[in-house]
């Protein structure tokens, strides 16, 4: 199901929303007022903020550092680890 800018909602989770705009992959995660999201580049990330921002009073909280009780580690090439 498509919802605003673009995005789809997952079949399996519904607080789950992705988007593919330009070779570039969206995702965000809504629980409550929370939104949680992650972009392939950093183009996509401030889309994604932009687009919010205009519907929404945002607060940007910088990286994520945990997500569902796992910790999010980062390299510096930028790899992604859960753990």
């Amino acid at each position: 199901m498509q919802c605003n800018n673009g995005y789809y909602k997952s079949r399996a989770d519904s607080q789950i929303q992705s988007r593919v705009y330009n070779d570039e992959l969206t995702l965000t995660s809504t629980w409550t007022n929370d939104i949680l999201g992650a972009s392939s580049t950093i183009e996509g990330e401030n889309l994604a903020k932009s687009q919010l921002g205009s519907s929404y009073e945002i607060k940007d909280l910088g990286k994520a550092k945990l997500i569902l009780g796992m910790c999010i580690d980062r390299n510096q090439k930028g790899d992604v680890t859960l753990s």
